[in-house]
């Protein structure tokens, strides 16, 4: 369900009409302002890990210049995606096989000054605005160059910029609901509460199926603390 199709399903609950603005209107540029406020409230919620947040630096999407995936001699600092929000897991160093020829563990910034400074270790410096960069220790040695750099992390969500973007969360009828609400609170629109209501709906659902893992495979451990070994 693309931006789109999103910007369609409200507008015909809002106005009660099935010719929508086109994208070069105000009422559409609004309308993915709107959307755009839904996607942060989501990504937000409740402290949740979504887990269509979670990604792999070979994997991202993103594009930039100073954006390198792999190993340089005696280069010990490599730019992070813009979207990086946390890390996770290790580092690690692929040959083209995708086999794993090095793992650096991940530590905390200040924990750098206990460490040998032989050890193996990456950390991660920099601040949501100016960005993130990943650090290794100790500099790579030649037999390391151009293997690809590989870690997971916890990204931002992807925001509507075109019509045909699809957003990353498993309902989006949030945002369709989400936009109705903050539309009819600008309007001072009584139905406010209601659409609200639903919106926040969704977003518990969305939160409770992404907590509870798979029915083969759920995310928390059954208590088992009455049972007996054996029994």
């Amino acid at each position: 369900m693309d931006f789109n199709s999103i910007y369609d399903s409200f507008y015909a609950q809002f106005r009660l009409e099935s010719d929508a603005p086109a994208s070069t209107e105000d009422e559409y540029m609004t309308g993915m302002i709107l959307a755009n406020e839904a996607i942060n409230r989501w990504s937000n919620y409740d402290g949740t890990y979504w887990k269509e947040l979670f990604t792999t630096l070979q994997a991202s999407t993103q594009v930039s210049p100073t954006l390198v995936r792999t190993i340089t001699t005696n280069d010990t600092t490599y730019v992070c995606p813009t979207d990086f929000k946390e890390a996770g897991g290790s580092v690690r160093l692929l040959d083209s096989d995708g086999n794993i020829r090095k793992r650096y563990s991940i530590i905390e910034a200040q924990e750098v000054q206990f460490k040998d400074s032989n050890a193996a270790f990456a950390y991660f410096t920099g601040n949501p605005k100016t960005g993130y960069t990943l650090n290794l220790n100790p500099a790579p040695e030649a037999d390391l160059s151009g293997l690809a750099i590989d870690y997971d992390y916890y990204k931002t969500p992807a925001l509507f910029t075109t019509g045909t973007d699809v957003p990353e969360m498993s309902e989006p009828y949030f945002i369709v609901h989400r936009m109705l609400a903050n539309q009819f609170r600008g309007s001072r629109n009584p139905y406010y509460s209601s659409a609200k209501a639903d919106a926040e709906d969704v977003l518990r659902t969305m939160q409770l199926d992404n907590n509870s893992g798979t029915w083969a495979n759920p995310w928390q451990l059954g208590d088992t603390s009455g049972t007996v070994w054996g029994g």
